[in-house]
């Protein structure tokens, strides 16, 4: 039974509203590009292991993807955690192809590349095991069902990744699987764990708490990379050839570049804006952002667009949080 689903992250819509809105040759504008590259080529990743969560029995595993908690001291987000009435799975999910060698005599996991590239990267098995650590520091602190044991994998879902270990090593084996090996991973802790821990009542109450609990992770992304408002184009982009910015004539917004006509394309920039800037516009920066000079022009699309206002006359508020909800 999925209880969170998996979802597009909110960083990965703002890396994509920040990629469109910097100049191509914006300093920044290359390293940003490829971290949404690398955040992109992760959720392809972790969509992939849903076909094989499908094999799984639908009333005895509660899923959640994507979930985030704070431990009291650190947030931290596990990919996908899966909670039966006998134990808990923290999943782990990497989308890289190569040659993935994990020595977790050093804590070290490093990739080859197709160009017999060595690239060294934090290990993966060490990331599952500290979730595994916050999320018993969070059951302490948040529930009495603290006794439900803990499982970690790392699960490797692209079809171009070779696996492999020190010699003689059997930690790797037990613990990093490819995507496809998922359902019969989970059968085999099964037969580990034969009996209920905890109730049917509990388990519910448990996955009830972990939701409410769930704390998405948004952050202000022009901070991140120290970036500012100067730093973004303004106008509304082209729906078919993506050309900055339209012309609005006649009520309608044109390409200079292509001739395409839309009614509505100034949404998309205002959900840009909605995200890279603020939630909340007034009538002037909107003006400025969506480079129009009629500010009747522009009450009338922020009237339409917005989910409520706020104030009379110039000093009107319009909030855009329907646009990115």
């Amino acid at each position: 039974m999925i209880i969170k689903a998996r979802e597009k992250p909110i960083y990965i819509t703002k890396l994509e509203a920040l990629n469109d809105r910097l100049a191509a040759n914006h300093e920044k504008k290359q390293m940003i590009n490829q971290h949404l590259i690398n955040r992109l080529t992760g959720y392809k990743g972790e969509q992939s292991l849903d076909y094989f969560l499908s094999f799984l029995e639908e009333p005895d595993y509660h899923i959640f993807h994507g979930i985030r908690l704070f431990d009291g001291t650190n947030y931290f987000q596990i990919d996908t955690l899966l909670i039966s009435r006998k134990l808990i799975i923290i999943s782990e999910i990497k989308r890289m192809a190569g040659i993935l060698k994990f020595e977790p005599e050093f804590n070290q996991f490093t990739r080859i590349t197709e160009e017999n590239v060595m690239e060294p990267y934090a290990d993966p098995i060490l990331q599952a095991e500290r979730q595994k650590f916050q999320l018993n520091k969070w059951l302490r602190r948040n529930s009495k069902l603290s006794n439900l044991p803990i499982e970690s994998l790392v699960i490797s879902t692209s079809n171009k990744a070779v696996l492999q270990t020190t010699q003689g090593n059997k930690t790797v084996p037990e613990k990093v699987i490819h995507k496809e090996f998922f359902p019969f991973k989970i059968k085999k802790l099964e037969k580990q764990y034969l009996e209920n821990v905890i109730s049917s009542s509990e388990h519910t109450i448990l996955s009830h708490l972990i939701l409410q609990n769930h704390s998405p992770h948004n952050p202000d992304i022009l901070k991140n990379y120290d970036l500012s408002q100067i730093d973004l184009l303004t106008g509304v982009h082209c729906p078919e050839c993506r050309y900055l910015p339209m012309k609005r004539r006649k009520g309608r917004w044109t390409c200079p570049r292509c001739s395409a006509v839309s009614k509505n394309a100034h949404l998309k920039a205002l959900k840009d804006y909605a995200l890279l800037i603020d939630t909340k516009i007034t009538n002037a920066q909107a003006c400025k952002f969506l480079r129009i000079e009629s500010s009747s022009v522009t009450k009338r699309l922020l009237g339409a667009a917005s989910s409520r206002y706020e104030g009379d006359k110039k000093s009107r508020t319009y909030f855009l949080t329907g646009l990115i909800e």
